[in-house]
């Protein structure tokens, strides 16, 4: 899945302080029951919703390897199947009607399943019609809450997002509202700007407050709807291009821009300041970073806020840029690490006995998955077999539908020749072949028990584990999906505190579950689809030069 489709929020109530979003939710009921233009709430007396969506973080780049996104690609929440999204990132929308009692009307969302390649324009097309059509047989409606990323990209219509949004208002018309937060690894548009009545985004990488965001876009529509609320936005577009950078670190660039971000919502007359940062895995000319600000019914004010804050980014953009770990010294770091700390021993468990050991653990981010990478890519595996002296090591995990397949057929205790890997993008990697033990099978249906996207079922499998050279455990899985946690390895034994090496295939929401248990976290970059080298990405769509692609680029508020 990409970086947020199931991500669980934090609640930190940072962003709600300011607001009096009970009174609003209660008020918004008082409202709809006496505004002519509700007629459908007269008779309830609750707010009609309906979510509708497709969420989709598109990897140009993956096309040629993975193919087109179509229906096969994509796991769909059909009618009152979007209830099973309460508490992640798009059940923010469905939280709020339930704690509200109002209508959560059946609805449609699709969300990537096994690809993150260019959407296939008929499948779009498709896709698009069933979502009106059951925002039709709804109406009239109060409230549309659409579950969107924002770096979607269509075959002949790279802006998703504002293609849905201005279909969806021409269905509604003006007096329903439109709202959306997304994923910070996005972008906005006018098509976005102009069809929707609240728009915004996480402010998290992880993204763990993606559930606060979609509530507050909810309760900022009832408040609209009470008429005590008139959002005005602002949003510039930045010719930059910035590798994806945590914000939850204390001191680098992405934590100073949030803060930045925060300290600005926090001024008297704002609603909210939200950075897109844009997403550097798509060949389109939406590329670059989106600054927006919205005010309450003072575009002036929106506009000088965007303004001070694109240029605070356009100043401070050589801090966004930090240094890579290539693989040699990736391996050095991990081999002095366990010299200095010592190397997993198995003892004999005692009454109350917890172990200690606390495993390094090495983020493949160049074949991330949640970027819209293939997560065959072999680079760092091949590093983790090849190094000595690394002890127990675990690989999480390996994305080859043919090898779990051949290693399902020959069973539980079965040696069997592979071609392990590098099955989608040949920059990622060449398949490593080698003979494996199949030590376990799995039907890979299990939940993520922590991070980012707890509590939320996903499909694996077929997984196993392969157990190679005596000491590397490596979990392949059929399916598409980043290492959120263990989820993908426990099924088959696996304890991550009893190893000392880990390679995880994601790129910073590992992250949030791993930083529990240890504090040695590494991020490897080697050649691949979600390389934080965003230079060696071809960009054939750019009509206006951008930074860093062309050093020359410049930028002032008059622009």
């Amino acid at each position: 899945m990409p970086a947020a489709f199931f991500e669980v929020s934090g609640r930190t109530g940072r962003y709600m302080k300011r607001r009096t979003f009970n009174t609003l939710a209660a008020s918004a009921g008082i409202a709809a029951i006496s505004s002519p233009s509700l007629g459908s709430t007269k008779k309830s007396g609750k707010l009609r919703v309906c979510c509708v969506g497709f969420f989709h973080e598109t990897n140009t780049y993956l096309t040629e390897g993975m193919g087109e996104t179509t229906l096969d690609n994509m796991r769909i929440f059909r009618g009152d199947e979007i209830k099973a999204l309460r508490g992640t990132a798009l059940g923010g929308a469905v939280d709020v009607c339930e704690e509200n009692g109002w209508d959560l009307l059946p609805g449609l969302i699709y969300g990537p399943d096994s690809s993150f390649g260019l959407v296939n324009a008929q499948f779009w097309s498709d896709a698009k019609k069933e979502m009106l059509d059951t925002l039709k047989a709804q109406m009239p409606l109060d409230i549309v809450y659409l579950a969107l990323h924002g770096a979607g990209v269509v075959d002949k219509t790279p802006d998703l997002e504002g293609d849905l949004a201005e279909s969806v208002r021409e269905l509604v018309g003006k007096d329903t509202m439109i709202v959306w937060s997304g994923d910070l690894h996005g972008k906005i548009t006018d098509k976005m700007k102009n069809n929707m009545n609240f728009f915004s985004a996480c402010k998290k990488y992880p993204h763990l407050d993606m559930n606060e965001a979609a509530r507050d876009a909810m309760y900022r529509a009832a408040a609209i709807l009470a008429g005590e609320s008139d959002p005005t936005p602002a949003y510039r577009k930045l010719p930059l291009m910035m590798p994806l950078s945590n914000t939850e670190e204390e001191g680098i660039f992405g934590n100073q821009l949030k803060e930045k971000c925060i300290e600005i919502e926090n001024r008297p007359g704002v609603l909210n300041c939200s950075v897109m940062h844009g997403f550097p895995y798509q060949d389109t000319d939406f590329c670059g970073v989106y600054p927006m600000v919205t005010t309450e019914k003072n575009a002036q004010l929106a506009q000088e806020l965007v303004d001070e804050l694109s240029q605070w980014i356009w100043d401070h953009r050589e801090e966004a840029f930090y240094p890579l770990n290539d693989l040699d010294t990736t391996m050095n770091s991990v081999l002095a690490m366990l010299d200095r700390d010592g190397r997993y021993e198995r003892k004999q468990p005692t009454k109350g006995d917890i172990i200690d050991h606390t495993p390094i653990v090495i983020g493949d981010a160049a074949d991330n998955p949640g970027g819209g990478a293939g997560g065959s890519g072999t680079h760092l595996l091949r590093a983790l077999l090849e190094t000595e002296g690394l002890g127990k090591v675990a690989f999480i995990s390996i994305h080859d539908p043919e090898t779990a397949q051949a290693a399902v057929a020959a069973g539980v205790g079965a040696t069997i020749d592979v071609n392990l890997g590098g099955k989608f993008e040949p920059i990622a990697g060449e398949p490593i072949k080698t003979k494996a033990y199949v030590k376990s099978i799995s039907d890979g249906y299990e939940f993520v028990r922590g991070g980012t996207a707890y509590g939320i079922p996903y499909t694996f499998g077929p997984s196993v584990r392969l157990v190679i050279a005596d000491t590397v455990d490596v979990i392949v899985i059929s399916g598409l999906v980043q290492a959120y946690d263990d989820s993908q390895a426990r099924p088959h034994g696996i304890a991550i505190q009893e190893y000392d090496v880990i390679g995880v295939k994601s790129g910073n929401h590992f992250r949030a579950f791993y930083e529990n248990f240890t504090d040695k976290v590494l991020i490897v970059d080697v050649p691949g689809a979600t390389s934080r080298d965003i230079t060696l990405f071809e960009h054939t769509q750019l009509t206006e030069p951008i930074y860093p692609l062309d050093k020359s680029t410049t930028f002032t508020v008059a622009n």
